[in-house]
């Protein structure tokens, strides 16, 4: 994929010091390989055809499978709290939470309370959040966060959201891969996206790094290398 970023509190600068390009060249290098996954007729509305959990299992896969980034951190140190952040790698002493988000703008939101919340007590001391360009989002659904909007409304926190975070919107270009997932060998969307339904996702995800094609792909097909994430948790992320 192309993408552009916005430099809230000097992230890039951070992140591209000799300390710390380890992580920019990550996730940099997870964006720029992203495809983009598709089912044509996924919805009523015709301009509806990309589809969010496998965005969302490709940088899992990228980045925590591949990259060896901590996976669904804890996001606070409040007690018994559920918050955990999408993922967390240090580098050289810098421990950058990136948050990959391509559901509703009240998801974005969320993603920037965790990085105040992370950073206001030592768990991370910078950010990175990615999201489509609203060329990509509206291919989405609606209302999904964009980089057009979060880049017009971070500055307006100034006093309150106070780490470093580096803001990436995402979109597509000649060289993006675009995989037709209807031609899967699964009966519906459902099939894919459904509750109880990841390891179909994982099926999809994997067989693509694989180099496999994704019309051999179906419910018999190997899983290949997954995470430790249920149903219900993989839907609260998205």
């Amino acid at each position: 994929m192309k993408y552009e970023i916005f430099s809230y509190r000097f992230a890039e600068e951070i992140l591209q010091h000799d300390k710390h390009v380890q992580c920019w060249d990550e996730i940099i290098g997870a964006v720029i390989k992203a495809p983009v996954f598709v089912y044509p007729g996924k919805s009523k509305n015709k301009r509806l055809d990309v589809v969010q959990q496998l965005l969302n299992a490709y940088f899992d896969r990228k980045l925590a499978i591949e990259c060896g980034w901590q996976f669904h951190p804890i996001a606070t140190k409040i007690l018994n709290s559920n918050l955990k952040a999408d993922f967390r790698k240090e580098f050289n002493g810098l421990h950058v939470q990136t948050e990959v988000q391509f559901g509703n703008m009240s998801r974005w939101y969320s993603d920037i309370f965790k990085f105040q919340a992370a950073y206001s007590e030592s768990l991370t001391q910078a950010a990175v959040s990615i999201v489509p360009m609203s060329s990509l989002g509206t291919r989405i659904d609606s209302n999904v966060a964009h980089f057009e909007r979060a880049k017009r409304e971070l500055p307006s926190a100034n006093l309150s959201i106070t780490l470093p975070i580096l803001l990436i919107g995402v979109s597509i270009d000649e060289k993006t891969p675009v995989i037709d997932v209807s031609t899967a060998n699964f009966s519906t969307l459902k099939d894919i996206t459904g509750k109880g339904k990841l390891n179909n996702r994982w099926r999809i995800v994997n067989s693509y790094f694989e180099g496999k094609p994704i019309n051999e792909v179906s419910e018999i097909s190997p899983i290949g290398p997954t995470l430790d994430i249920s149903d219900d948790e993989d839907e609260e992320t998205e």
